[in-house]
């Protein structure tokens, strides 16, 4: 590592620990760099260099997870099959109810019966 490189992460450090300092401090980042001495300026300057670290070591940790297919389960419904189940018969009239019938469309057709 250079010089200039290792000076660089020197002061991010330190520029981290002060942007934790601050947002841990309860106070706004204005009053608190005001009983700092420190320019607000300055501090937002600090506060985008730390966030614009961290996003380039999460980018770059990104980039190294292999990613790999995920593949989800599909659950196909039951199938239906088409054997009759009960046969109605009544007054010339024949019903057929198939396995796998809605209960709702059986419900409504034993109603319909009902008042005949």
């Amino acid at each position: 590592m250079n010089m200039k490189k290792i000076s660089h992460e020197i002061n991010l450090q330190r520029w981290t620990q002060i942007v934790e300092e601050c947002r841990n401090s309860g106070q706004t980042a204005a009053s608190w760099c005001a009983e700092r001495d420190i320019n607000i300026k300055t501090y937002y300057y600090w506060q985008r260099k730390v966030c614009n670290a961290v996003c380039k070591e999460l980018a770059i940790a990104d980039n190294n997870v292999e990613q790999s297919p995920a593949f989800a389960e599909v659950i196909l419904p039951g199938r239906k099959t088409s054997e009759i189940a009960i046969t109605i018969s009544l007054n010339n009239i024949s019903l057929q109810i198939h396995n796998g019938a809605d209960d709702s469309v059986i419900s409504q057709t034993l109603r319909v019966l009902k008042g005949i």
